[in-house]
């Protein structure tokens, strides 16, 4: 007898699949609306750091630009200040040309004198007695040469080493020295002649 073996398939059981295909759905919109609420938080979190951080930069813009704009009107004023002195050294250089040099001459006739000129002029003279009175000769002589504290003066001390005292030598530079406290461009070159 042969027999024929008849095969029932496979029988599924769409409900139950259908359950869970609907869960898992449910499970899939609800992870990404959470998802995307948590997503929208960072981005509204990361606006709002943005945003502060523009105001702190723009705050930091400012107060390198007024930084930058004082930097600037002081480096106009230097600059300024630079034109003044070079045309004051100007003047004086021009004045040297023409022999306008203030001129302390340590001589010896009898004792020790000091003898201020301008040019040919003479400015003053005096006995080297104290490091006081030779100060106060040569600002009186640089008031008669009519040049006032903010001018710019060359001047030059001659001396002869081997004839001058050492004593009248320091007590007229100390003098000068003293005078550039006053005259802040009073410039004094040393001339021994002895070498």
């Amino acid at each position: 007898m042969g027999g024929f073996h008849k095969s029932k398939g496979i029988v599924i059981e769409l409900t139950a699949l259908l359950d869970v295909i609907m869960i898992m759905l449910f499970w899939v919109m609800m992870n990404v609306k959470d998802t995307s609420d948590q997503v929208k938080a960072d981005a509204d979190q990361k606006v709002k750091a943005a945003q502060q951080q523009l105001i702190e930069a723009s705050s930091e813009v400012d107060a390198i630009r007024a930084e930058a704009d004082s930097e600037v009107a002081s480096a106009w004023e230097m600059a300024e200040n630079i034109n003044k002195n070079a045309a004051e050294n100007q003047k004086a250089l021009l004045g040297y040309e023409q022999g306008m040099l203030v001129t302390l001459n340590i001589r010896y006739d009898t004792d020790g004198m000091l003898y201020i000129s301008n040019y040919d002029e003479e400015l003053g003279k005096a006995a080297i007695n104290s490091e006081n009175e030779v100060y106060t000769l040569i600002v009186s002589a640089l008031e008669k040469a009519g040049l006032k504290q903010d001018d710019v003066i060359l001047c030059a001390l001659v001396y002869d080493s081997k004839n001058s005292l050492y004593k009248h030598v320091k007590k007229v530079k100390a003098a000068v020295d003293r005078v550039r406290t006053d005259y802040r461009s009073f410039y004094c070159t040393y001339i021994d002649t002895s070498k």
